[in-house]
């Protein structure tokens, strides 16, 4: 394995492992007792159902987490980046309008800059992948 391949998979993986443990971590927060207040907060700002919030969007994360990991879907892998996208952004606009903590909102926009390095080192593979 040459130089180049190394640090071509150490691109990759890193940014996309980050950003799995993140949705992990976040969906088990968002699961367990402790993150209740907080996801029927975000249900009661957004006018959603409350089951929306505690249980449809951690198991999303979830989901795409395997979609994600999946080499042999690369039409998934797009909308589960996309999903994840739009789930982080929802989250950093409702905690920039002063719902919650600033330390929150940091979190959300390093969520959203760790999405950005591991879709742009996806993406070629995405490409490749993807039936001609």
């Amino acid at each position: 394995m040459t130089t180049k391949e190394t640090y071509n998979r150490g691109l990759y993986w890193t940014p996309t492992i980050a950003l799995c443990a993140g949705l992990i971590f976040s969906s088990a927060f968002w699961l367990t007792t402790s993150g209740r207040p907080n996801s029927i907060k975000v249900a009661e700002v957004l006018n959603a159902p409350t089951y929306w919030a505690i249980f449809v969007l951690p198991i999303g994360q979830l989901i795409a987490v395997i979609f994600i990991l999946n080499r042999k879907m690369p039409t998934a892998r797009i909308f589960a980046y996309a999903f994840v996208l739009f789930y982080n952004l929802q989250l950093l606009l409702l905690l920039l309008q002063g719902q919650g903590d600033p330390k929150l909102a940091a979190l959300e926009a390093f969520k959203i800059a760790v999405w950005g390095l591991a879709f742009l080192a996806d993406r070629d593979r995405i490409a490749k992948s993807s039936p001609k």
